[in-house]
């Protein structure tokens, strides 16, 4: 009965010391590229995006003036600080579900993309994040500027 609790005892020290050692390498690897990131002039849309909106929170794709302006009154901002910046929010004072167009505009040296416009809905009494004030990327801090350009109530809160 000992010599199995030794042998388990050893096995699990080796599995441990193993898990560690891939930590250790997942760590490093992870140091490498944040090293190597391109530089914010090469960075494409879909890169842009994936920066600006790490969590889940970019909406779905939007154009132009999609929802009118009717729903504008009943949406405000507000902000929390965050790591990069402050967290920004919509809230929706409502008693209705709002569809909203979201442009987020930015300027980031020799890059030609500047914006982007993504679509929300939001429940009755309800706020949804919607991104940060600031990009933090490659040791530099870049700002977003955010601004509801239309707003319509929908029937629907998916």
């Amino acid at each position: 009965m000992k010599l199995n609790s030794i042998c388990f005892l050893v096995i699990a020290i080796l599995c441990l010391g193993c898990k560690n050692d891939k930590t250790t390498s997942e760590t490093l690897d992870s140091n490498i590229t944040e090293t190597n990131l391109k530089h914010i002039s090469e960075l494409s849309y879909m890169e842009i995006y994936r920066a600006l909106f790490v969590d889940n929170n970019g909406g779905f794709d939007a154009h132009g003036d999609l929802y009118g302006q009717d729903a504008l009154s009943f949406l405000s901002f507000s902000k929390e600080p965050g790591s990069c910046g402050n967290i920004i929010y919509v809230s929706n004072t409502s008693n209705d579900v709002i569809t909203l167009a979201l442009k987020s505009s930015f300027s980031f040296p020799g890059n030609p993309n500047n914006e982007m416009l993504r679509a929300y809905k939001i429940a009755p009494n309800q706020k949804i994040s919607v991104g940060n004030s600031k990009l933090c990327y490659n040791g530099k801090e870049y700002d977003i500027k955010k601004e509801i350009t239309s707003a319509g109530f929908g029937s629907d809160y998916e």
